[in-house]
């Protein structure tokens, strides 16, 4: 009887030690997480510049005051993506849901799971019911994408289909404010509209609203390892992006608009 009883137990701390390890390797595999929460930290951010936007000055700043304050690395390279007139959603805009589609296709291959993948156009968007948007993100905490699609050609003070520096602060810094706003709410942050993650519906919207988060979405963003603890200093050709005030950048926008013919 002991004999039988000792083998009973054997096998029961056998089945035990094969479910831990299979428990261990399971959360291996899993996506960081924060704790009850959902949010998702992404590995990295990529910006993938389309060659048409030939207005690009504002691409070093943008990435300059997204690595301050981000943990993942940032980094930019050139995607050629076909945009065909089968996309568009009218004459003169594309329809940002089709394009988000064969940008999430075309990349898929590149990263991981946790790459958060962002595409910069100078085309106009449109998605129902709004005239037309800045940008959409695509992807959530759940999902095997994280994407995102910005068109600058609302946000350039002057055509991003040409190159010139002009305002290129103000471009980077309506960018910055979507694509910070955008990694939050793919990441899986649910949170109400408010500081940073308020949805603009002009342009003038959007250059008033702020450029921070709430405090305790930036707690909960920072404890998920999305947000840096601290911003970091480095950087120059940042410090404008990341901190000027909504009213100065407001009222950029209007001189520059008044030198350089109305924002579209």
């Amino acid at each position: 009887m002991p004999n039988l009883l000792n083998h009973r137990l054997q096998r029961i701390l056998l089945i035990a030690a094969l479910l831990l390890a299979s428990a261990s390797i399971a959360l291996a595999q899993t996506p960081l997480r924060y704790a009850g929460s959902g949010v998702i930290a992404p590995a990295e951010v990529v910006l993938y510049i389309h060659p048409d936007l030939k207005s690009t000055d504002f691409v070093q700043p943008l990435v300059c005051a997204l690595q301050r304050v981000l943990v993942a690395p940032v980094s930019t390279q050139t995607l050629d993506l076909r945009l065909g007139p089968e996309l568009r959603a009218t004459p003169t805009q594309f329809d940002i849901g089709k394009v988000a589609s064969l940008f999430i296709q075309t990349t898929a291959a590149d990263g991981g799971a946790r790459t958060f993948k962002y595409l910069l156009l100078p085309y106009d968007l449109k998605a129902e019911p709004w005239r037309f948007v800045f940008a959409t993100s695509f992807g959530n905490e759940t999902t095997a994408y994280h994407a995102g699609v910005l068109s600058t050609a609302r946000l350039d003070v002057s055509d991003p289909r040409r190159q010139h520096d002009q305002g290129s602060d103000i471009t980077a810094t309506r960018a910055y404010k979507l694509i910070l706003k955008s990694i939050a709410r793919v990441a899986g942050l649910k949170s109400p509209d408010a500081c940073i993650l308020a949805f603009p519906r002009t342009l003038e919207e959007l250059d008033r609203k702020s450029s921070q988060f709430c405090p305790d979405d930036r707690a909960a963003l920072v404890s998920a390892g999305i947000l840096k603890p601290e911003e970091a200093q480095e950087g120059k050709d940042c410090v404008t992006v990341s901190q000027r005030t909504p009213g100065g950048l407001h009222l950029a926008a209007a001189h520059a608009a008044d030198e350089r013919g109305a924002i579209r």
